[in-house]
């Protein structure tokens, strides 16, 4: 049985395509190069988590455009319109009639399944945020500045440190876990926190929590543990290079982890970043050893430009393999 799809929604189609696509290549680049792509050093790593990330959104985006560019002209001048060369069973991605085409029920279930979970996924991040924002601004008001123009202390014996708040990020710990430090170990959990909102770490782990709705289960999950592991040890790198002392970083991540062990900042993940509740073993495995040389990323940058340049110039040849490959899956 099949159900007729008005040409408008060829468009959502071919989109949801191009995202399948590239969630399957992050999917088997995972399987392949993950292992590799851990040894990195934090930084290169983070960047590479969250180019890895935006990948599926991306090449939805950039190859719609292109896909899209003959139809675009053929508005503007009507004789570039080939869609009359074409069968009427043939998918156009035409704005300029908007044909309707059949399509199988089962691949429209299969898409519309596709469109809610994504959806979902999507509600229930924006419903975390929204429930983290609020329990960061409950212990805010809790709490009194403490003297250090970053810090607010939480009145709390449950031991806590975190930086949180999207917009105005700041570094919330309760008085349980300040007079557990001495002033050393206070001083690199600070540095370690403040690492995170210069870096924003805070505001790209949202946006990747949003953009690996689109992944695979099991990519999305390792693409946010990593994303959070690498920004962990990128800031351990920070306090232990501003201190000057790797193994005392190291033994303050594991005194607090001892002190935290049965606390839990899960709520509060959407929007803040809290020491000593991950990876604690990876961090201080790599504390103990001497800091990674720097990585660049600059190749896979050029090549992702070039792909993107590619596509734009490649459109009339795309634009025809995406209407045969839309003919193929909706007929």
């Amino acid at each position: 049985m099949t159900q007729v799809l008005p040409g408008a929604q060829l468009f959502l189609l071919a989109a949801v395509t191009y995202a399948a696509i590239g969630a399957l290549a992050v999917a088997a680049f995972l399987l392949w190069l993950g292992p590799v792509l851990q040894r990195w050093e934090p930084g290169a790593r983070h960047r590479a988590v969250v180019m890895l990330a935006a990948l599926p959104a991306g090449s939805a985006l950039v190859l719609l455009v292109a896909a899209s560019l003959p139809s675009v002209l053929a508005l503007a001048a009507p004789w570039l319109d080939h869609c009359t060369v074409h069968g009427g069973d043939h998918a156009h991605l035409c704005f300029v009639h908007l044909p309707e085409v059949g399509i199988r029920l089962g691949l429209l279930a299969a898409l519309a399944y596709l469109v809610l979970r994504g959806a979902i996924r999507v509600a229930r991040a924006g419903t975390g945020f929204v429930r983290a924002g609020r329990i960061v601004a409950a212990l805010e008001r809790s709490g009194e500045p403490s003297g250090v123009h970053d810090l607010t202390l939480v009145e709390a014996e449950q031991p806590l440190c975190v930086a949180a708040g999207l917009f105005r990020p700041r570094i919330l710990m309760s008085r349980g876990l300040f007079g557990l430090l001495v002033t050393e170990e206070r001083a690199i959990v600070l540095a370690h926190e403040r690492a995170h909102i210069r870096r924003r770490d805070i505001v790209v782990s949202a946006v990747v929590r949003g953009l690996t709705a689109l992944h695979l289960p099991a990519a999305s999950r390792w693409l946010r543990s990593e994303l959070a592991v690498a920004a962990e040890q990128a800031c351990d790198e920070e306090a232990a290079e501003e201190y000057g002392d790797r193994l005392v970083v190291a033994a303050t991540i594991l005194k607090v982890e001892r002190a935290m062990r049965t606390a839990s900042s899960g709520a509060l993940a959407p929007v803040a970043m809290a020491f000593g509740l991950t990876a604690v073993e990876r961090r201080v495995e790599a504390l103990l050893g001497a800091p990674e040389p720097a990585r660049s990323l600059r190749l896979p940058v050029v090549m992702m430009g070039a792909a993107v340049l590619a596509a734009l110039l490649l459109a009339d040849e795309l634009h025809h393999l995406t209407e045969s490959l839309l003919s193929l899956i909706a007929h």
